[in-house]
């Protein structure tokens, strides 16, 4: 399927119009693959039909399902003949279910190496917000190994790896970096200290998006990462179970003491999975004591295939869930 679309002459980068903040960072690897090989691409959030001989369709959450089987159909009325490739997180999770709905595709499951190593297109209108132009957006490694139920991460990169051209992929006019690996704390220290270094070498600010593992934080990571210059609240962790009781809070320890300030800090905290409000609210609480911002993080199930149906965990209450998050995402000083 790589080679098909590499080989293409005009490709359609098809993005449906669902909400969303940052570059389709797969359709601009894209972009720049056709592009080495002398195609040319055009960017779309609505089909219109340019005599291309390929489209190539993103998929973010699943339950925006129904823009990526509208956007298909589309295409199937206005251009039928035209060959289509689907891929992102809706198509991987549930391809079952998209070829359902949509059988004359072709599917890409997962991540491709070869894809990866190809850097983003910065020369295309992505449609981004003025703040997210003036960064560089990355992955330099690939896989985790927990395999918590709520999560995508395990299911879409079942591989550890390390992409070694990572470095030639940031755009070095930009002065910020999104690195969106989904768990650095897993790759070798010797991998995070060359990020650590090259950040401090190129003079950037970074938001590490996905954040590190509380669970295996070290004072080895904090060392490194109090090097280097965040973006707004560019260091984040997660508490996500109450199991992590205690493994959070040193971490965050270990991460204030190397000298990462407490406003660079955020923490995902994960409500509406097998948790209580109570439960919830410690969590929440708890990166307060520390200064830390608390960034509520609903549960929504892999597979919910629209917005509608909301998911209501067996402690909670649909009032509930929607008093705690704008409780929480009023600003801190009501608190």
């Amino acid at each position: 399927m790589i080679e098909q679309i590499k080989n293409s002459r005009r490709v359609i980068l098809l993005e449906p119009n669902y909400r969303r903040k940052y570059m389709p960072l797969g359709l601009a690897k894209i972009a720049s693959m056709v592009k080495s090989n002398g195609g040319e691409v055009f960017f779309q959030r609505v089909y219109t039909p340019l005599c291309e001989d390929a489209v190539c369709i993103t998929s973010l959450f699943t339950y925006d399902s129904d823009k990526v089987i509208n956007s298909i159909k589309r295409i199937k009325f206005l251009s039928p003949d035209v060959p289509i490739f689907v891929g992102g997180v809706y198509a991987s999770l549930m391809p079952n279910h998209l070829l359902k709905n949509c059988p004359e595709i072709q599917i890409f499951q997962g991540y491709s190496k070869e894809l990866d190593s190809y850097p983003a297109d910065y020369t295309i209108n992505w449609d981004l917000d003025p703040e997210w132009n003036d960064f560089s957006f990355l992955f330099t490694s690939r896989g985790c190994p927990n395999r918590c139920p709520y999560c995508a991460v395990w299911r879409l990169e079942q591989e550890s790896w390390i992409n070694d051209k990572w470095s030639d992929q940031v755009d070095l006019n930009k002065p910020y970096l999104m690195i969106s690996d989904n768990n650095l704390t897993y790759q070798p220290i010797e991998h995070i200290e060359s990020i650590c270094k090259f950040i401090k070498e190129k003079n950037k600010k970074v938001i590490f998006d996905n954040g590190f593992d509380c669970k295996h934080f070290t004072t080895e990571h904090a060392r490194l990462l109090s090097t280097v210059k965040y973006y707004r609240t560019g260091f984040r962790m997660a508490f996500d179970r109450i199991e992590e009781d205690g493994q959070f809070q040193k971490a965050v320890e270990v991460a204030l003491k190397a000298g990462i300030h407490s406003s660079s800090i955020m923490a995902y905290v994960l409500f509406n999975f097998h948790d209580s409000p109570k439960e919830a609210n410690y969590r929440m609480s708890a990166c307060m004591k520390y200064n830390v911002f608390p960034y509520p993080q609903q549960y929504i199930p892999l597979h919910s295939t629209n917005r509608k149906s909301c998911r209501v965990g067996e402690k909670w209450t649909k009032n509930l869930l929607k008093c705690f998050r704008h409780y929480w995402l009023m600003p801190a000083i009501n608190r």
